[in-house]
């Protein structure tokens, strides 16, 4: 077991291109049925088409604890969906970020091959899929593995060619998915195993579709992505090492009752402003959302003012300006107002893939 910093030229070499793989950080807590492209534990997201639900929570029952993590993602169905059709798929992904993948080299003659390592559990014995998709050339790649015993942690680890002839931007796009599919009709089942081709395919005509039963639970933990053909020790980082990964793409701010957010510049008797920064440069300018936006308050001399609307503007990867509102005056003009926003109101910043 390596962790990192025990030994750095090690972890040059070989890092795990997946962010969040031991499931740390949960900045969005519980997912309950979400749609599709929503994200779930830090850095995974759903595609799905189906009739089917889940709840995606954070485990820490440490279902994966004989591989020395006792975190994981686990995926309960809420709505079986019994009958797949053609175009219908659940499945768990992880976009990496096409800057962070040029090192494997693709288009190239010397293109590199990954492994891919991983804890599972599935409610299903038999055969289950890993895939991979190049988002720019629009290329897949898949393997099978078998799970030896339904409703029991195993270890897997896949080897993945690589592709001389696919393409990966070197940009902030989205440049490979790493894609776990629960379920996927016919529409996403072709091709041959460990075979690059053209298309988005998860597998064979022998995928599992583990949402038939409200009593299926699945869980995934410890997923690691490598250079070469051997899997290596899992590189467990620390909460903070993985959050500040994690902030690049989504930043939430929660607010504890009676806390002052900022200081504010009125701007006029009706709305004030104030700067601010984020935690870490993100991947774009963020797009802003909060659960209710008319739920803050000013103090000034004259006691408080019950906000009308929070949004914001000027954004950046950096920061930008939020900016408050309030029905029927009562700001003084270039006065200094104290903002807050409400306990369990939070604030997210989003720059995901």
């Amino acid at each position: 077991m390596r962790y990192v910093g025990d030994d750095p030229a090690s972890a040059k070499i070989r890092p795990n291109i997946v962010e969040n793989g031991e499931f740390i950080v949960a900045q969005r807590g519980t997912v309950t049925s979400p749609g599709n492209g929503v994200y779930l534990t830090d850095r995974w997201k759903n595609w799905q088409t189906t009739g089917g639900a889940v709840t995606i929570t954070q485990d820490t029952s440490g279902i994966f604890a004989e591989w020395g993590t006792k975190t994981s993602m686990k995926i309960d169905v809420t709505t079986a969906e019994g009958s797949v059709a053609s175009g219908d798929r659940f499945i768990v992904v992880q976009p990496i970020e096409a800057q962070n993948l040029q090192h494997l080299k693709y288009g190239r003659s010397d293109e590199e091959s990954v492994t891919i390592s991983f804890c599972f559990r599935s409610p299903k014995s038999g055969t289950h899929y890993v895939a991979l998709w190049q988002a720019d050339g629009n290329r897949y790649i898949w393997r099978p593995f078998t799970v030896a015993s339904a409703d029991t942690a195993e270890y897997f680890s896949l080897t993945f060619a690589g592709d001389a002839s696919g393409t990966i931007n070197n940009d902030t796009g989205v440049g490979m998915n790493l894609i776990f599919p629960l379920m996927a009709g016919t529409a996403f089942e072709a091709g041959s195993d460990n075979t690059w081709a053209a298309d988005e395919k998860y597998g064979a005509a022998t995928m599992q579709n583990l949402l038939d039963n409200t009593s299926n639970n699945i869980y995934i933990g410890r997923v690691k992505m490598e250079v070469g053909t051997t899997a290596t020790d899992f590189n467990f980082e620390s909460y903070q090492t993985e959050l500040h990964k994690c902030w690049r793409y989504f930043e939430r701010w929660t607010f504890a009752a009676n806390k002052w957010l900022s200081t504010a510049h009125a701007l006029s008797t009706t709305g004030a402003a104030t700067p601010f920064w984020l935690r870490v440069e993100k991947r774009a300018a963020p797009t802003f959302a909060i659960s209710d936006a008319t739920g803050g308050d000013f103090f000034t001399g004259g006691g408080f003012s019950a906000m009308t609307d929070i949004s914001a503007d000027d954004l950046t990867k950096e920061g930008g300006r939020i900016f408050y509102t309030i029905s029927g005056g009562g700001l003084g003009q270039d006065e200094a107002v104290n903002a807050r926003i409400d306990a369990n109101n939070p604030i997210d910043w989003s720059a995901e893939l």
